[in-house]
């Protein structure tokens, strides 16, 4: 699907940003820049598009997403109905690859962190101790200015690039294409998908609210993302039976429904199909990592 470019503002003192967002939820347009983007999601949850991936998000959640890699954090719809105290809060941290210069930047003694950024363009989960290291990196650097500010951004940096609490979000190579005039076509798409998954979606409703026929719509789709209109709406409607087997509140039969499906057989064969796992062995192993830490 066809990003679109959006600004990352920056004062002209500063050569990066960073800042706590406190919001009704956080930014839903498909998008990309060519800032590497850590962010650290303390409060929110929803799902989260980072180029191919689709997966759900929760707080305490945090990732980087490099050089011009599209990415989109949809909160859920309780977030967006304006319910009194309920916000969504990040930290977050943009800088150009090349914020040091090209000769700073090509120091062996760097040769860690140039391979960290060029994963980046993969997306990049921070798990474990290495998140609670960044976390507090983070919080110490709001407000911070001059040379601390740098010297932090390194210290996060060389604590990323030695880690093995890393993994990569979208392995494969994600490419688009930088023409945007379809983005508000593709965006509705994908926010009708997110509202409406847990009903039955016919093509004929989708292709009308991308105001093309069903063919036309099928073609379209597939060009854009890689991927048929029912992959996505696929995995849309795991990711939610995912969280819905973490919160642990209701039985599986129930998760079944609630996420679109319409029968159990095809519940459970779609969700093996994305997770390698069936639904209990799925909230079995997710309890199990639970009670080790």
């Amino acid at each position: 699907m066809k990003p679109q470019f959006l600004k990352v503002p920056l004062k002209p003192e500063l050569s990066f940003s960073i800042r706590r967002d406190v919001v009704p939820f956080f930014y839903n347009h498909w998008h990309y820049h060519p800032e590497i983007e850590l962010l650290h999601i303390e409060k929110g949850s929803g799902t989260q598009f980072i180029g191919e991936s689709i997966e759900n998000f929760s707080e305490d959640h945090m990732v980087m997403v490099g050089s011009n890699l599209p990415h989109m954090w949809r909160c859920e719809e309780k977030y967006h109905q304006g319910r009194a105290g309920l916000f969504a809060e990040s930290k977050v941290i943009h800088f150009l690859p090349d914020l040091w210069g090209e000769r700073f930047g090509n120091l062996p003694e760097l040769k860690a962190i140039y391979n960290l950024l060029e994963s980046a363009k993969s997306g990049l989960h921070v798990e474990g101790e290495t998140k609670e290291k960044v976390r507090v990196l983070m919080e110490e650097m709001i407000g911070m200015d001059g040379l601390d500010r740098i010297i932090h951004l390194l210290k996060i940096l060389k604590i990323l690039a030695s880690s093995d609490d890393i993994s990569l979000i979208s392995p494969t190579n994600f490419e688009f294409s930088l023409d945007d005039l379809d983005n508000q076509r593709l965006n509705q798409i994908y926010n009708y998908t997110l509202i409406n998954f847990e009903k039955k979606i016919s093509l004929e409703e989708v292709a009308e609210v991308a105001n093309m026929s069903p063919t036309s719509f099928c073609r379209y789709f597939k060009s854009r993302t890689n991927k048929t209109y029912s992959q996505l709406l696929l995995e849309v409607r795991v990711g939610h039976a995912c969280k819905l087997l973490i919160d642990g509140n209701l039985s599986v039969s129930q998760i079944c429904f609630d996420s679109g499906f319409n029968n159990s057989s095809n519940f459970n064969r779609h969700f093996k199909a994305i997770t390698q796992k069936t639904p209990l062995q799925y909230q079995q192993e997710y309890w199990r990592r639970k009670r080790k830490k």
